[in-house]
């Protein structure tokens, strides 16, 4: 399962570095659902726009801050407590927690480490040719929506291996003069990056695509179709000098939440 839990901004930069590695919580209803191998969603505080995730390693309960500070003192609050005493009156004094609810719901030490994220990686291809942009319509799916050529990188591809055959596969030529015109990464259920490219020309015939109708676009026009919002926010970027990186916060409808795109 994967938890959210909110830190105080010094807190959060020290998990972000690697230097703060477990927590201190009151063992409330929340907390005693987390097992070893459950995911950590730590989000900054005041704003929250700020988010890192980790995997729960090992758990540990006392009755009371006492007996929990005093097992880890040495390791964690020597250097700045000069005795178990005072780390449970800051505890207190600070505004954590209050001595009541501590005493009712008892304490919990969660350790944990960085969280390694798969990304699923793939490409996408904007070819011109003679002022036009060669896109592929979809029939149905995502309700003609249109995209250019690309895919899911396959096992043992790179990026542009990928590109290279699923432009074959959907278009039935090879691009020429490719090169590399951003980076679009996005988080929704699953964290990906689309590689970008752009194209001049091509070899091969034309043929029908399985997966919708292939329109050649005036490259003008490119910004006035119906595309995914996400290639939408970066078309303006494309055919440039610069290499652009979109970061972006999408729903599993592809809607776009949140976005960020800056050039290199």
């Amino acid at each position: 399962m994967e938890f959210t839990m909110k830190l105080f901004p010094s807190d959060f930069e020290d998990v972000k570095r690697g230097k703060k590695k477990r927590d201190y919580r009151l063992n409330d209803e929340k907390r005693r659902q987390l097992r070893i191998g459950d995911t950590i969603r730590f989000r900054r505080l005041p704003n929250l726009d700020e988010e890192f995730l980790v995997e729960v390693t090992n758990i540990e309960t006392y009755p009371n801050w006492e007996e929990c500070y005093a097992a880890h003192f040495d390791e964690d609050f020597k250097d700045t407590y000069e005795s178990v005493d005072a780390v449970v009156e800051d505890t207190y004094s600070g505004g954590y927690y209050t001595k009541e609810e501590s005493e009712s719901l008892g304490c919990v030490v969660i350790d944990f480490k960085k969280k390694r994220i798969v990304h699923h990686l793939a490409c996408a291809c904007y070819m011109e040719e003679n002022d036009k942009v060669l896109m592929l319509k979809y029939r149905q799916k995502w309700d003609h929506v249109y995209t250019p050529p690309g895919g899911k990188v396959e096992k043992g591809e790179s990026p542009l291996d990928c590109l290279l055959r699923e432009y074959y596969e959907e278009a039935g030529v090879i691009p020429k003069n490719i090169r590399l015109q951003g980076i679009s990464y996005y988080t929704c259920e699953t964290d990906g990056c689309i590689f970008i490219y752009t194209a001049n020309g091509y070899e091969g015939e034309i043929r029908d695509s399985d997966e919708g109708e292939l329109e050649w676009v005036d490259k003008s026009k490119l910004g006035e179709l119906r595309q995914f919002e996400q290639n939408q926010a970066f078309t303006p970027y494309l055919f440039k000098d610069e290499v652009f990186e979109g970061k972006f916060e999408i729903t599993t409808d592809a809607k776009v939440l949140s976005k960020q795109i800056r050039l290199t």
